[in-house]
C-alpha cells in the first residue's frame, strides 16, 4: 500500500514539472528581474476571474464568455524607470521571437506600448501580452493573459488602449 502511495506521489510530481515547464511571459520577465524590488507582480485566481465573468452593466456577453475561456492574469507594475523596464520587456520578447510574435502597437503623446501573442501549434491564441508605459505618470504596466483568447477578444482590448 505504502508502495502504491509512494508511486502516485512520484507520478503526481513528475507530471507537475511537466505542466510547469510551459512558463509565461510575465513569470519569464520577473525572473530575470527576481533581485528588483521595484516591480511587482499580481496574478488574478481563477476566483477572481469568476466574479469578472459575471454580467455587469456596460459588459457584453461575448465579453463576459472570453474572459471565461481565460485561465490566468498577471499583471506585473513598476512606478520607477518604467522606460527601462519597458525595454527589458521588449528585449526578452524579442529574444523568444520563435515564441512570442508582435501583433500591434501604439503611440501617443503621453503613452505607449505593444501586444504580443503566442500561438498554439493550430494558429489559436493562447498567451496574451500587453506592454504599456505611460511617461507622464512614471508607470509600467505588462498584462500577461493565458487561455483561449479569440480575434475579437483582441480587437475589444486594442480598441480600449486609446482610453
Amino acid at each position: 500500500m505504502s508502495r502504491l502511495i509512494s508511486i502516485a506521489i512520484c507520478l503526481l510530481i513528475s507530471l507537475s514539472a511537466v505542466a510547469s515547464g510551459e512558463r509565461d511571459f510575465a513569470s519569464k520577465f520577473m525572473e530575470t528581474c527576481e533581485e528588483d524590488t521595484a516591480l511587482q507582480c499580481v496574478t488574478v485566481s481563477p476566483k477572481m476571474m469568476e466574479q469578472l465573468t459575471k454580467t455587469g452593466e456596460g459588459r457584453s456577453e461575448h465579453m463576459t464568455q472570453a474572459i471565461q475561456k481565460l485561465k490566468s492574469a498577471r499583471i506585473v507594475t513598476a512606478t520607477s524607470r518604467p522606460d527601462d523596464y519597458y525595454q527589458m520587456a521588449e528585449e526578452l520578447l524579442k529574444k523568444n521571437s520563435q515564441r512570442f510574435k508582435r501583433f500591434d502597437s501604439y503611440h501617443s503623446n503621453h503613452a505607449y506600448g505593444s501586444i504580443y501573442s503566442r500561438q498554439a501549434k493550430n494558429g489559436n491564441t493562447v498567451e496574451l501580452i500587453l506592454l504599456h508605459c505611460d511617461s507622464s505618470k512614471h508607470k509600467l504596466v505588462v498584462v500577461n493573459l493565458t487561455g483561449d483568447i479569440d480575434d475579437e477578444f483582441v480587437t475589444c482590448i486594442t480598441k480600449n488602449l486609446d482610453n
